[in-house]
């Protein structure tokens, strides 16, 4: 289905058939309304009646699909096996939208009246922290958040899909706050007077149940859909706008000391925990730790490398334990569906054949999928798998 599709705000285009007139609601065979269906999972939700509403519709759904904060779109065509496309012959002209067979389509420009009101908090705050997620690595916009960190020495946390945006050996990188997270990025963000989410929505993860930061604390949002602004945080300081330009023209006009104290507050937080977690990163009990397998995977990780997480303690695992220090690699997770991983790492292996893709999942997640091997070796997809297996579903064990 489109549902996790639209958790991760994935430009996918989803095709159906439907009966034809005369066969709707009389109990055909397989016979659905899928309109109602499609609703809630996609931007864009049409019906194609006729062949000549192609040129119309399907450049449309691509606009829809990659516009804005990208997502799903869905083409309901007349015919359960799309025979008006298969079997119909016409004469169009190819028009071929460039701008919208990638993501960002656009960049909007964020208005300088939100860009200066943001620098003025930013510069007046005195233990400020960044939150960033997906939005930002969608707009690859690491490098544009790492000056903005660094140039006011501000620590960085993510959500677990913005991971990767900066390296995790940064000294202003935190880790993952929220449900998801390193506790130390808990407790910096409970800590601060000002948290930015910088392309990141404010729901129940990130936010740990809405619990962080503490109420009362000043807010800041960067989102290329307005409606976010504020959804979470009424009377929040909004900059509409794509993130990597909103972030350049904050560098721009941003001034002021750095929060030396606070990072390094950050830091010797960060550090404490690290400290905490190494025995069991080195430990040589059997079976392995996760703790030591993640460390393993981070020492012979290529610089390449695409790492796709499963949902539950996989995310977990992976978000808090596993390095990302490259610019050329890439952290995927599932937006909420357990057994994502392994189909998803085929996915990715098959867009960029070329870059290792590394699975890592639990015993549970795998056997959602494990039927996909056979597809996997029938078409020489070659995918590194790493399963976590504890004979149970992890997070339904008691206690």
């Amino acid at each position: 289905g489109l549902q996790d599709a639209y958790l991760a705000h994935s430009p996918v285009i989803a095709f159906t058939g439907r009966k034809h007139p005369l066969w709707q609601n009389r109990n055909a065979y397989q016979e659905l309304d899928h309109n109602p269906m499609y609703d809630p999972v996609t931007k864009y939700n049409v019906e194609l009646s006729t062949l000549e509403q192609l040129p119309i519709l399907l450049p449309q759904a691509l606009r829809a699909a990659t516009g804005g904060c990208p997502g799903p779109v869905h083409i309901d065509y007349l015919g359960y096996e799309g025979e008006i496309i298969d079997t119909g012959e016409a004469d169009f002209d190819i028009c071929v939208e460039k701008r919208h067979t990638c993501i960002p389509s656009r960049r909007p420009v964020p208005d300088d009246k939100e860009v200066m009101e943001a620098a003025l908090a930013l510069e007046k705050a005195e233990r400020p922290v960044l939150v960033v997620g997906r939005g930002a690595v969608y707009s690859g916009a690491g490098h544009g958040v790492l000056t903005l960190a660094e140039k006011l020495a501000i620590p960085v946390a993510t959500s677990v899909d913005g991971k990767g945006i900066i390296p995790d050996s940064n000294p202003v990188a935190i880790g993952p706050v929220g449900a998801y997270c390193k506790p130390c990025a808990n407790q910096i963000v409970s800590e601060a007077d000002l948290v930015f989410f910088i392309g990141t929505n404010t729901g129940d993860q990130v936010t740990k149940n809405w619990t962080l930061p503490n109420p009362g604390t000043k807010v800041i949002q960067l989102d290329i859909d307005p409606e976010e602004i504020g959804k979470n945080y009424p009377g929040a300081l909004g900059i509409l706008g794509d993130v990597k330009v909103s972030i350049d023209a904050l560098n721009c006009v941003i001034t002021g000391a750095k929060k030396t104290a606070w990072l390094e507050h950050a830091v010797s937080c960060t550090a404490a925990w690290k400290q905490k977690v190494e025995p069991y990163r080195t430990s040589d009990v059997k079976p392995i730790r996760p703790e030591r397998l993640c460390r393993e995977i981070t020492e012979v990780l290529p610089e390449d490398a695409i790492v796709v997480a499963d949902t539950g303690y996989s995310a977990i695992w992976a978000a808090t334990m596993i390095n990302i220090d490259s610019v050329r690699q890439t952290f995927l997770r599932a937006a909420g569906s357990l057994g994502w991983a392994f189909p998803a790492a085929m996915g990715a292996k098959c867009a960029a054949p070329d870059r290792p893709v590394i699975c890592f999942a639990g015993d549970g997640a795998f056997w959602y999928h494990l039927g996909e091997l056979e597809t996997a070796s029938r078409w020489g997809i070659n995918t590194v798998t790493v399963v976590n297996n504890n004979s149970a579903l992890g997070q339904c064990l008691p206690g």
